[in-house]
């Protein structure tokens, strides 16, 4: 992992920010000077990394240093998680057909969104988190392992933009952390075209050694109230899929 970040930090540096001018009392030609980005021709086999934090105005220089995310995105990617999470059952649960659009809504790490895009050779999936050093460690990830169907979005809160043409949204211990969930996911849904999933996945009621405190659990009767209410029908419910959460289908 820290290899990773060393030479990615190489790659940031590249993608994100412009060259330093060249000293003015040396000639260009001596010092090898840099042609003004503007002119640079790039192969088409070959081309630039774009960096997707500054394409949506955030300076990427003032982001959270790789070390101080480290600890947490290890601990979202844990090993033992998988005994719980069941990241590969989940995934074969979404009955993806390999060409849908996919849209992973508070990605994180990335937990799901690289074992998604491997599901979808002829489709594309969008990692989209609140959290723009959660965006970087997937773009470098992406990057790292040239993954070709991953693209990765910051979005807001509140009003998450979605991109067009979504076939199926994803959701999964993230309905919770939102403060007004019914707005939110009335916002959601009224992006989609007719016919469109989510799936939400949500802690069960009750003492569980993983999970939020129960205070902020939100009940299976509330969490399909909410949906209902946002113009969603209940495609099926996956109860015994995980023992911590329960997995719902919705379809607009």
């Amino acid at each position: 992992m820290k290899l990773i970040y060393s030479l990615l930090s190489v790659t940031l540096l590249t993608a994100c920010t412009v060259p330093a001018l060249q000293s003015n009392n040396q000639p260009a030609e001596e010092k090898g000077a840099m042609t003004p980005p503007d002119a640079i021709k790039h192969d088409p086999a070959h081309p630039p990394i774009d960096c997707p934090l500054r394409k949506q105005g955030i300076d990427p220089g003032k982001l959270k240093p790789f070390e101080q995310m480290e600890a947490y995105i290890n601990f979202l990617d844990q090993e033992s998680r998988k005994v719980w999470q069941k990241p590969q059952e989940v995934v074969a649960a979404m009955q993806l057909k390999g060409h849908e659009r996919v849209l992973d809504l508070g990605a994180g790490s990335g937990y799901f969104s690289f074992p998604i895009a491997e599901k979808l050779p002829l489709g594309r999936l969008f990692a989209a988190d609140v959290e723009p050093e959660m965006v970087r460690h997937i773009h470098h990830k992406v990057m790292a392992q040239g993954i070709k169907n991953i693209e990765v979005l910051l979005i807001d809160p509140e009003k998450p933009k979605l991109p067009e043409n979504i076939d199926l949204v994803f959701i999964c211990d993230v309905l919770h952390h939102v403060k007004n969930p019914k707005d939110w996911l009335t916002g959601i849904t009224a992006q989609l075209p007719i016919g469109a999933q989510i799936h939400i996945i949500e802690f069960k009621p009750g003492d569980l050694p993983n999970g939020p405190p129960e205070s902020v659990k939100m009940a299976p009767e509330k969490l399909i109230e909410i949906a209902q209410s946002c113009g969603l029908r209940l495609e099926k419910r996956l109860d015994e899929l995980l023992p911590y959460q329960n997995y719902y289908v919705f379809k607009k």
